[in-house]
């Protein structure tokens, strides 16, 4: 997706000083990030109308920086405000497909015990790739290494991970078994705009 860019001027159709231009680029990337569903072309209208308002009043301004994110945030919650969401409701199971899960934080501990659980189930030649790959190395570094065309050590790499990945979900399927007796509830709610 193009980037919009921010056309930021005071009320002269002069461009804005650096310090408002700087203010309020920071808190348009901010919203860009916090608000990533919201409408790039409304956000970049409401940062384009914080900066003409900056520049009309910049000798009041103490700290522009702070000055841009809470205009920019009062005016996306105004904006949320004018737009009452809509709360429909969806299976959990709906839900999960609608955002995906969620990373989950895992130790350091945690990963090493993975890790080593996924070696010991792969073959000598898988880990030795998995040992190459680890390295940075590609199919060209990895091919020289066993002596066989690019073409098959892609292919080889290809199936190395596919088996990781086969023994991954085994692991994955493993410890969601374990966590099964939790109950879930039978609908949640859901709001959209």
């Amino acid at each position: 997706m193009a980037a919009i860019l921010l056309h930021l001027v005071d009320e002269h159709d002069q461009p804005a000083p650096s310090q408002v231009r700087l203010a309020v680029e920071t808190a348009y990337k901010w919203a860009l990030h916090e608000y990533r569903h919201f409408d790039r072309a409304v956000l970049a209208g409401m940062a384009e109308s914080v900066a003409l308002a900056m520049c009309r009043r910049l000798d009041e301004i103490e700290f522009p920086r702070r000055y841009a994110f809470t205009a920019l945030t009062g005016k996306l919650h105004e904006w949320y405000r004018a737009h009452p969401a809509i709360e429909i409701l969806m299976d959990p199971a709906e839900v999960e497909d609608l955002i995906g899960d969620k990373p989950k934080s895992t130790s350091v501990a945690d990963l090493n015990v993975l890790f080593s659980e996924i070696k010991a189930r792969l073959s000598e030649r898988d880990r030795q790739i998995l040992a190459l790959l680890e390295q940075d190395l590609g199919p060209q570094e990895i091919a020289k290494a066993f002596e066989i065309s690019y073409s098959a050590a892609g292919k080889a790499i290809q199936r190395a991970r596919e088996r990781m990945a086969a023994i991954l979900s085994v692991i994955e399927n493993q410890g969601e078994e374990k966590n099964e007796a939790v109950s879930r509830p039978r609908a949640i709610g859901f709001k959209i705009w």
